[in-house]
């Protein structure tokens, strides 16, 4: 895992970071993947306050998964 040093390239890192986790586990569950996203967004990104890497993860983690 990479730094993220610019905001508006979090989105994208944020895809790609769960296609990563979803290839190891694939039958981790919803929850516990946006968890993973969110943690990795804001220990990753430069400048990002937790308010910040929610907002991502709404937007992007997979939120009609079933698991």
């Amino acid at each position: 895992m990479n730094r993220i040093e610019k905001k508006e390239i979090a989105p994208e890192a944020a895809k790609l970071f769960e296609e990563e986790v979803l290839q190891v586990k694939p039958d981790i569950s919803r929850k516990e993947l946006c968890d993973m996203v969110d943690d990795y967004l804001y220990y990753q990104t430069d400048d990002m306050s937790k308010n910040e890497a929610h907002a991502v993860v709404d937007k992007t983690c997979r939120l009609g998964r079933k698991h």
